[in-house]
């Protein structure tokens, strides 16, 4: 993502997250222990992919201009690898996929996601090309705790869901 643009886009995004999680088999059925689907130790668990995403929210906030995405996209994929009505983060591996027939069985949280409609809801209104490399500072002070995930269930995002509707209004009338 730092390096890459094409993976800073929706479709970019969700390619890396099928190559470099799903396919290269990251574990999510043992990772995600406390998830709906899950029945493994808990000390096999490791919030590897949240670890993720958090680095992806920092880089969101960092660098507003650069990802094609918001952070609505980053909670949806949390949500989904920890409880999903969709067969992309079931199993561990892609033999698990192809004996469990997941694709045969179970919907694509890409092609939900995909949808015109749906698309809409995921899409940062600030997006402007960057070909550039990205580099985020690491200092302490430029690290901010995700508050739209760790904190969603006790605050309001009334104010926040007005701002970005009001920047959708001004980015949709230039």
């Amino acid at each position: 993502v730092i390096l890459c643009p094409s993976c800073r886009t929706l479709v970019g995004f969700q390619g890396l997250l099928e190559r470099e999680w799903i396919e290269a088999g990251h574990p999510f059925h043992l990772r995600c222990a406390r998830s709906a689907y899950s029945h493994a130790r808990l000390k096999q668990e490791a919030p590897l992919f949240l670890l993720f995403l958090d680095c992806v929210w920092q880089l969101s906030r960092q660098f507003p201009f650069s990802l094609e995405f918001g952070e609505c996209l980053l909670l949806t994929l949390f949500d989904n690898a920890y409880a999903s009505a969709y067969g992309t983060f079931l199993c561990s591996n892609e033999k698990e996929r192809c004996l469990c027939k997941v694709k045969e069985r179970t919907h694509s949280l890409w092609a939900w996601l995909n949808q015109p409609g749906e698309k809409e809801k995921y899409l940062n209104p600030l997006y402007s090309h960057n070909a550039l490399v990205i580099w985020p500072s690491v200092e302490p002070q430029s690290i901010q705790l995700w508050q739209g995930l760790f904190f969603r269930w006790i605050r309001s995002s009334q104010h926040l869901d007005e701002a970005w509707a009001e920047i959708q209004r001004l980015v949709e009338g230039n």
